[in-house]
């Protein structure tokens, strides 16, 4: 935390198909809340972790205070993180406070460790846009996630921010509409949190779960299933209940269409295989550049891919891509990757004096998660 410090990609560059821009960290399951904290103090830190509300209450926080209401949100939910950031909006003059951007700069700036932004406190469009922009590029990869309850998002002729980022086709926004609780997205966001635990089968998606502490949308008056379209046409997200008994979050996509889950646990991948990679380079003496130095690389891939099978990221199944190297269109992948690299003795002499290994291609078959369901039946009498 606070420390100043250069990128891995000069050394170990990983480049994954779906997954914007690399990250380094230790975990995936911080997020960061942020907004005004009133009179806590903070000192000159943008950033203060905690373990529970308790703590909060210690520090300073009421019951009345927005961040820690959202944070007791983020700590209800069925599964929950173990910590959670709030990050200081800074005032600019009497009870003023900074754009949100320049929150969400400064604490992406001062901690690397959280995943997932929420800012809570109001934003106009023009201020949802800013910080899904800034979010797009920022290392190490970062999510925003916002609430809105504007009401053009439900209607077809103009879809609100919704469309307007759906328009700039941003991969790391997360939009939720609800008009029942100003910060609900926090709801879901801890439940993803807390889901990343990094067990067998802990792989998930964010369709169809509850957000404990929200009300959906049609609790207590009609919400047509025409407003739920027009929502998830613009890729964004809602809270609401079907067939009486199912209080579901659907369905769990990024402002591009990206599935949030497919999102992370790439991110995930990335990271952790750059600091695996990072290690080996770091730990030994030399990696000779030879094909044995190269299955060194590689079983440190493998570490990461097996992983990833682990928790039911990814999984065996048919490859429906282009070829790779010696990897052809309807080739079945057994534990869901297969690992190559170019011949060493094929590499270029101005990459071998340049002490380059040749490309490793990772290809990885996504375990995926069904969402919808059509069963036919036939009845004969």
């Amino acid at each position: 935390m606070g420390v100043h410090t250069l990128p891995l990609e000069p050394v170990v560059n990983i480049l994954v198909n779906l997954s914007a821009r690399s990250a380094v960290r230790k975990q995936f399951n911080l997020a960061l809340l942020m907004g005004d904290i009133g009179t806590v103090d903070f000192g000159s830190a943008r950033i203060k972790t905690y373990s529970g509300t308790i703590e909060m209450l210690s520090d300073g926080f009421t019951v009345t205070d927005r961040l820690y209401k959202a944070a007791a949100l983020l700590f209800g939910q069925g599964k929950k993180p173990i910590k959670v950031a709030i990050g200081k909006a800074e005032k600019t003059s009497g009870k003023n406070i900074e754009d949100p951007v320049k929150t969400l700069q400064a604490c992406r700036e001062e901690n690397g460790e959280w995943y997932v932004g929420v800012y809570c406190g109001d934003m106009t469009d023009e201020q949802i846009l800013a910080c899904a922009e800034y979010t797009e590029s920022v290392k190490p990869a970062t999510i925003f996630a916002y609430t809105t309850k504007d009401p053009k998002i439900v209607s077809a002729d103009d879809g609100g921010i919704f469309k307007k980022v759906k328009a700039k086709n941003y991969r790391r926004t997360f939009g939720q509409y609800s008009t029942k609780h100003a910060d609900a997205v926090v709801a879901i966001i801890g439940w993803a949190m807390g889901a990343m635990t990094g067990t067998i089968g802990s792989a998930y998606t964010l369709a169809y779960k509850t957000e404990v502490g929200v009300e959906t949308e049609n609790a207590s008056s009609a919400f047509s299933s025409q407003k739920v379209d027009v929502i998830k046409g613009n890729n964004g997200n809602v809270f609401i209940n079907r067939g009486s008994y199912y209080d579901i979050f659907e369905e769990g996509t990024m402002a591009d269409g990206t599935w949030f889950d497919e999102l992370i646990f790439l991110d995930k991948f990335q990271n952790d295989m750059q600091l695996g990679l990072m290690d080996l380079l770091y730990q030994n003496n030399k990696i000779a550049q030879t094909e044995s130095g190269m299955t060194r690389l590689k079983n440190e891939v493998k570490v990461v891919c097996d992983d990833m099978n682990r928790v039911g990221f990814i999984d065996s199944g048919v490859w429906k891509a282009s070829s790779i190297l010696n990897l052809n269109y309807g080739d079945t992948l057994p534990n869901g990757y297969l690992i190559q690299s170019e011949p060493i003795d094929e590499q270029s002499q101005a990459d071998r004096d340049a002490r380059k290994a040749p490309p490793i291609y990772v290809s990885l078959k996504l375990a995926g998660a069904i969402h919808h369901v059509t069963v036919h039946v036939d009845v004969n009498r």
